[in-house]
C-alpha cells in the first residue's frame, strides 16, 4: 500500500455514507443525490453507493478527488467500477 492510499484509507470516514443516510432521513424517497467529497472514495464505499442506487432507486453522483461517480438506478457506475 502506497503512503497516499494509506492515509486515504485512515481517514475515510466513510463521509459520503454518513451524508447519504442524513439525505435519506431528511428525505425518504429522494431521486437524486449529490455529494463532494476531497479524498477518493474507497471501494467499500464504492459497493454500498451502488447497491442503494439499485435498491433505492435513486440517482446518486458522487465527485471525487479523482473523477465524478455517477451511480445509476440499475446500480452501475460511469467510472465501470475503475477508482
Amino acid at each position: 500500500m502506497y503512503a497516499d492510499e494509506t492515509i486515504e484509507t485512515l481517514l475515510c470516514g466513510h463521509s459520503e455514507r454518513l451524508a447519504m443516510a442524513a439525505h435519506f432521513i431528511h428525505d425518504r424517497k429522494p431521486k437524486r443525490i449529490q455529494l463532494t467529497k476531497n479524498l477518493r472514495i474507497c471501494g467499500d464505499c464504492h459497493r454500498v453507493t451502488k447497491l442503494i442506487a439499485l435498491i433505492y432507486q435513486c440517482e446518486i453522483v458522487v465527485r471525487d478527488a479523482n473523477r465524478i461517480h455517477h451511480f445509476h438506478l440499475n446500480g452501475q457506475c460511469s467510472c465501470q467500477d475503475y477508482f
